[in-house]
């Protein structure tokens, strides 16, 4: 099982032999392919062998690209290669209405924990409980838009009351890189199994096309957010030292029903339920991960 990210900060030429990837750099590094999740590309002066591009397809290794500023601006992601994509498009098309209200019911449940969870893990566990109690009144659908109403007192909480998500600081561009990180791997393992991205449960934007990573991401959101509170304060510069901390947060152990997984590998679990639950119109069949700790999963 694929479970390594790797991240290219120095000039590099990216090539494949022998189903592997190949750094140069000073030196040569070599990686199965087989082991690899993601390549993210930070440094403007990185050649890649279209060889290369052509392998990751066929190993569903996502290439992630990055901007100037070094923030996920674009990925590489495979045409449909599952066995049945027009069955899946069906289902996907055909999901009703209720089914839908059901599965957004328990993401916003299970991302509201985890928001407390996230509280919890830098001591702050009076506000914890505040959000624990906002996430037993989420109603089928959120109709009473819980989510919205969790989120204010929750970025404050965490952040101070000055805290403001649209503001140009650190902490927020550190947000944005970590989320966008996320929403890769959700959208990657989306792909896998056959999903359109672009059709949402909750988000439905017609100018996205990662409405359905959008919303699975939700639940997935404050791991990354307890990483830089822990990490992370005002007076940080951005550097390769806080985007590293922010990578390690995909493999960062939780609970999937019961089960310890890495994010990385849990996210494909997530998915996979999403698939049994859609084929029997069962919303208890979806397994969402529970924030329990900032610690690395152990592969043994």
């Amino acid at each position: 099982m694929a479970y390594r990210h790797i991240v290219i900060r120095r000039p590099s030429k990216l090539s494949t032999r022998d189903e592997q990837l190949v750094i140069s750099q000073e030196e040569t590094f070599r990686i199965p392919l087989e082991d690899i999740v993601t390549i993210t590309l930070e440094e403007p002066a990185i050649t890649i062998s279209s060889a290369l591009l052509s392998k990751c397809i066929e190993y569903h290794v996502e290439v992630i690209i990055c901007d100037k500023k070094r923030m996920p601006s674009g990925i590489l992601q495979p045409f449909h290669q599952h066995s049945r994509q027009k069955v899946v498009l069906e289902t996907q098309l055909g999901l009703g209405k209720p089914f839908k209200k059901r599965i957004w019911q328990q993401i916003v449940i299970r991302k509201l924990e985890n928001q407390a969870r996230c509280l919890e893990l830098v001591n702050k566990a009076e506000d914890a409980r505040k959000i624990y109690a906002i996430s037993r009144s989420v109603e089928s659908g959120d109709r009473t838009n819980r989510e919205g109403y969790g989120a204010k007192v929750y970025f404050i909480s965490l952040f101070g009351p000055n805290f403001q998500r649209r503001a140009e600081n650190v902490i927020n561009i550190a947000l944005n890189y970590g989320y966008s990180i996320m929403r890769s791997l959700v959208a990657r393992s989306l792909v896998r199994y056959g999903f359109s991205p672009s059709l949402g449960i909750f988000h439905d934007s017609q100018t996205n096309g990662f409405n359905l990573a959008d919303d699975f991401m939700e639940v997935l959101r404050p791991f990354i957010d307890v990483t830089v509170a822990t990490y992370i304060d005002e007076e940080s510069e951005w550097s390769s030292e806080i985007r590293e901390k922010l990578f390690a947060v995909l493999n960062l152990e939780a609970v999937w029903k019961s089960e310890r997984l890495s994010v990385t590998n849990g996210v494909d679990q997530m998915v996979k339920s999403f698939v049994s639950a859609c084929r029997q119109q069962d919303s208890t069949l979806l397994i969402l991960p529970e924030l329990i700790n900032l610690h690395n999963h152990t592969y043994e």
